[in-house]
């Protein structure tokens, strides 16, 4: 595959991993993996096995789409019929403290989803679903998960996977590595099919992004992101993209819609304050001037950035 960029001159595209979220796998032709993709969570969910056979993968593919179908019957905000749907007038109404109500298998996931709230002092919100709803993008609940629920998922298959295959979650976009480093590109938002840089993703590691150019409705000409500042109830703008690189999928979910919400500079404070060492990366809404804003742990993980880096501190 021919390309300008060096780093793609021969790369191959696995089935595009996180398609439309920002992120794709980058491998050389000789080093074979196997991709197993299903829909699920409103979502491409998929694994991608480095070595085992068969027989393996089939066992791991089946461990994991059973986890993950059972936690979607759970925490859907489009299925009438969920946990979710049944608990969201409670949690709309008192919040986190009802989280004593909430089944303890699931519990880490909504109580996350209102420690981000609080600690983003309502940037973040769960409870967001009403005003989605007014712009345009559907709910049947008031209460949406959808930016940790994901990351969530992952997680809890992860512990129910081994090493043996060395295989790599993904969901939607929501990476995490069970086994090896696995070489992830960073899409560039404006021009599909190229990547702003790269990282290695190493085992245990967890990768998201949140982005304005997948999700989005047109209104009189415009496009409007799916992700709101929930102080506001108004769509961001001026963001295209945010990358995090975390220690569990959970966190680099969530992580990368508040940091979409709070933006490079009060983003950089808040995850020193919140979340120090956690790695990010914001790509401003500037088509003709694509430029990386980092935060310092991120800037030693990047491999040859195609635009200008700024770091923030």
């Amino acid at each position: 595959m021919q390309s300008k960029h060096p780093l793609l001159k021969y790369a191959v595209f696995l089935g595009i991993v996180a398609a439309g979220i920002g992120l794709s796998l980058l491998t050389a032709p000789s080093q074979k993996r196997t991709r197993a993709q299903w829909p699920v969570m409103g979502t491409v969910a998929g694994l991608v096995f480095r070595g085992g056979d068969a027989t393996a993968h089939g066992k791991a593919r089946s461990r994991v789409q059973n986890t993950w179908n059972a936690l979607d019957q759970r925490l859907s905000a489009w299925r009438s019929d969920s946990e979710l749907c049944r608990l969201a007038p409670h949690l709309a109404t008192v919040g986190a403290a009802a989280l004593p109500e909430i089944p303890a298998d699931v519990r880490p996931c909504y109580a996350f989803a209102f420690d981000l709230q609080r600690q983003s002092d309502g940037a973040f919100s769960p409870v967001i679903g009403e005003a989605l709803q007014h712009i345009g993008f559907s709910r049947l609940s008031p209460v949406d998960l959808g930016a940790v629920a994901k990351g969530f998922a992952v997680d809890v298959a992860y512990e129910a996977l081994d090493d043996e295959c060395g295989t790599l979650l993904d969901l939607g976009g929501n990476l995490r590595a069970r086994a090896g480093t696995w070489h992830t590109g960073v899409r560039n938002p404006f021009h599909s099919g190229e990547h702003l840089a790269a990282f290695d993703l190493k085992p245990g590691e967890a990768v998201a992004t949140s982005g304005n150019y997948e999700r989005f409705i047109e209104r009189d000409g415009k496009r409007i992101s799916h992700i709101l500042d929930a102080r506001t109830g108004q769509p961001v703008v001026g963001i295209a993209g945010v990358t995090v690189l975390a220690g569990t999928a959970m966190l680099a979910d969530g992580l990368s819609t508040t940091l979409f919400v709070l933006g490079p500079e009060a983003g950089t404070a808040f995850l020193k304050r919140h979340y120090p060492g956690t790695a990010a990366l914001w790509i401003p809404d500037t088509p003709d001037n694509p430029v990386l804003k980092v935060t310092v742990a991120m800037a030693t993980r990047l491999i040859d950035p195609k635009c200008p880096v700024t770091v923030q501190r």
